[in-house]
């Protein structure tokens, strides 16, 4: 317990899914954490949760990462609430399915924004906080997809390969300007969460969707939030000091074929 006692983490994205699963990750092993998303319910829900075994560790902000305005005031938020940041954790994404002949303009510029323009605004803003928290961390949540490609992946390929080396650009900024601030991306394959549900509904639904999903898996299972979440905890802790602009592939052995 307490690889992370006294960390102050900002995470996007954090109503559900892997960010609600990074909060609690986080919480138990001593870090207090705020949490935003645009769905401020499903945050306080988990926030909420957090502070019945951990009084006061939690809070939930609204925030749309697409916005300058809304990051702005949330990491003042935060560091109000926290004491400073330390730990910032893109998570924030969506997924969409399309290729070069049915994707949609209205879809591309969407999935850029959320996924990809999100990370640049908020960790430019960020960038004083994590100056004064030194050492600090910075986690990207890329994808495999970012690796790999698919072709009615097209936004979505696109958008998670340009977070991977954002992640590697930011990364080699801070060690050349002497910050003793890290950056490094997450790259889970199909992970058990909300997002995708749409890719298991293509297969057919439930566990016939699900089984065809994982057959590109030479596991044959889906990622669970908490196989993606030591990985958080370790880039997190200082027992990663040395590790930036590095990718950490949670993808079952997908990559490797």
């Amino acid at each position: 317990m307490g690889r992370v006692q006294g960390k102050k983490v900002f995470i996007t994205g954090g109503a559900q899914g892997l960010g609600a699963c990074f909060g609690r990750m986080l919480a138990n092993e001593g870090a207090r954490v705020v949490l935003t998303d645009v769905n401020l319910d499903g945050a306080e829900e988990t926030a909420t949760a957090i502070n019945q075994t951990h009084d006061n560790s939690t809070l939930a902000l609204k925030h749309d990462v697409t916005s300058k305005e809304d990051w702005e005031s949330a990491l003042g938020a935060a560091a109000d609430f926290l004491g400073g940041i330390d730990v910032l954790i893109n998570n924030a994404g969506i997924g969409t399915a399309g290729s070069i002949e049915t994707e949609t303009y209205e879809n591309w510029r969407r999935t850029q924004e959320i996924d990809v323009d999100s990370i640049f605004i908020g960790t430019q803003l960020a960038m004083p906080y994590l100056k004064k928290s030194q050492p600090a961390s910075i986690i990207n949540i890329s994808s495999v997809a970012g690796l790999i490609a698919d072709g009615m992946m097209l936004s979505y390929n696109a958008a998670k390969a340009a977070v991977w080396m954002m992640s590697k650009s930011i990364a080699l900024h801070c060690a050349r300007s002497g910050y003793d601030i890290r950056c490094n991306s997450v790259h889970p394959v199909f992970t058990r969460t909300p997002i995708i549900d749409p890719l298991i509904q293509l297969g057919g639904g439930g566990d016939e969707g699900e089984k065809r999903l994982v057959q590109q898996i030479p596991w044959k299972r889906l990622a669970e939030p908490e196989d993606v979440g030591y990985a958080i905890l370790y880039l997190a802790s200082d027992e990663s000091r040395y590790i930036t602009a590095a990718e950490f592939k949670i993808d079952g052995g997908i990559t490797a074929q």
